[in-house]
């Protein structure tokens, strides 16, 4: 898997258009460390040719007990200021985390609403194309509910909502599925 930037993609077409960029993969030149801290990026745009993941990311504090998960599903710290932890209730998801092995205490980049990203499913619940994504009964694990057709979700479900399920796979354990994220 190769995450693309946008940041990184600019600095390449604009401040070093002699370096690598091809197939949406970039190659860095020696000095990307220096131009990178210069940026700061906090924010972007990226996505990734392998997977088909692409929107927002921002980068957070992993706050979760633990190295990061892909697909983990993060709610906000009350401890800290930009921090987050593992969802835990159902309720107050705020994003995806976008890296495995980020470890605890480190900034990590987390996929942000109106983003389309592998999310993980709660071990042996199968992804459905077309669910309704929803905060797992699991820390930090994601499940889908059929789409009721017409109206919404009961008021309940509609608060555990964090997108919608773009692709179907067998159901197993640790598995990863593409989905349109937001959060109600």
């Amino acid at each position: 898997m190769t995450l693309t930037l946008l940041h990184e993609a600019i600095y390449h077409s604009f401040v070093n258009p002699q370096s690598d960029v091809s197939d949406n993969t970039i190659t860095r030149p020696s000095d990307w460390n220096a131009a990178h801290s210069v940026t700061g990026a906090k924010a972007t745009i990226g996505w990734d040719s392998d997977t088909h993941e692409r929107g927002f990311l921002v980068k957070i504090v992993n706050r979760t007990g633990r190295a990061s998960v892909k697909g983990e599903a993060v709610s906000a710290s009350q401890a800290a200021d930009e921090e987050v932890i593992l969802q835990d209730d159902e309720y107050d998801t705020i994003g995806i985390a976008a890296q495995t092995g980020i470890a605890e205490g480190s900034e990590m980049w987390v996929w942000a609403s109106g983003s389309i990203c592998q999310v993980l499913f709660k071990d042996g619940d199968a992804p459905v194309r077309g669910n309704i994504l929803i905060a797992g009964d699991t820390d930090g694990r994601l499940t889908g509910i059929a789409n009721p057709g017409s109206g919404l979700p009961g008021t309940d479900t509609h608060f555990k909502e964090c997108g919608h399920v773009l692709e179907s796979k067998s159901s197993g354990t640790d598995v990863l599925a593409l989905a349109s994220i937001h959060f109600n």
